[in-house]
């Protein structure tokens, strides 16, 4: 009889903490109105390397994420207005230190065509348009044979 008890409060206990996952989970995902996950062009995925300030700077990029953060799909019209605003009253109780906080935490992303070439933009999260990172790929030579590689831009525009 002790026995079945064991087991049931064992079984009762994985099912609470099931609930409590998937709970966390949710709400996670769905903080600062972050709900789809964007996917990244195929061409694009992987371990890339460039050169930047004369150091060697590793990029990964997964279907979901760059560098590790989750990518989710930009907020649009009333939405993004409505989060945006929430998000500029809570960083000014927060001493200005909360947008930064949100920004780094998860990107927001898009697609965009450069020469033909489907690439994305990854920005902070309700950082606001124009800025963020621009990936395409691209052929280079290099030794007079065609490579992949990533075109990185940085700021305004795909520079």
């Amino acid at each position: 009889m002790d026995e079945e008890k064991v087991v049931l409060f064992f079984a009762a206990f994985l099912v609470v903490l099931g609930f409590a996952s998937v709970h966390a989970n949710t709400a996670n995902a769905a903080s600062w109105g972050a709900k789809k996950i964007f996917t990244t062009p195929k061409k694009i995925r992987g371990v890339w390397y460039h050169k930047e300030n004369g150091k060697i700077v590793r990029t990964k990029i997964t279907a979901h994420t760059v560098n590790g953060l989750k990518l989710y799909k930009v907020l649009k019209g009333k939405e993004a207005d409505k989060w945006e605003l929430k998000l500029a009253a809570a960083d000014k109780k927060a001493d200005y230190k909360l947008a930064d906080k949100v920004s780094s935490s998860k990107f927001e992303a898009y697609t965009f065509k450069f020469h033909g070439v489907t690439g994305f933009n990854a920005d902070g999260w309700l950082a606001g348009g124009g800025d963020g990172y621009y990936y395409v790929p691209v052929k280079r030579t290099i030794k007079g044979k065609k490579v992949n590689a990533l075109r990185v831009g940085e700021g305004a525009g795909n520079y």
